[in-house]
């Protein structure tokens, strides 16, 4: 489970996505190093990051920050900006659309300005 959501989602914003055949790939903004991500049709994403290479295998998704940075270019398109929830609690007082993307981090996405 991932305990600091907005330090993880501050890191994400740092990252290039670029979609690729079949899903994104994502080049960290702190290392260079590039990380493929892939969505899942139950919502969220699996990375080929260190992070996400040892999710359990009921649950693969992973909220790293290379999986946040693809959800956040995901709404960009429709023009919306996501936050990072470390709770459903937190996320469902923002009466947003919410995505539970795995390891306890719940995306809210509002119109961008």
């Amino acid at each position: 489970m991932i305990k600091n959501a907005k330090a993880i989602n501050k890191k994400s914003k740092s990252h290039t996505v670029t979609p690729i055949d079949g899903g994104y790939l994502v080049t960290s903004g702190t290392s260079g190093e590039q990380y493929r991500v892939t969505l899942v049709p139950a919502g969220g994403a699996v990375c080929n990051c260190e992070w996400g290479r040892y999710r359990k295998w009921s649950d693969p998704r992973s909220a790293c920050s290379h999986v946040q940075a693809v959800m956040a270019y995901e709404q960009a398109q429709g023009g919306r900006k996501v936050s990072a929830w470390g709770s459903e609690t937190d996320a469902k007082r923002q009466h947003r659309p919410m995505l539970d993307i795995g390891d306890g981090i719940f995306l809210t996405a509002r119109r961008g300005s």
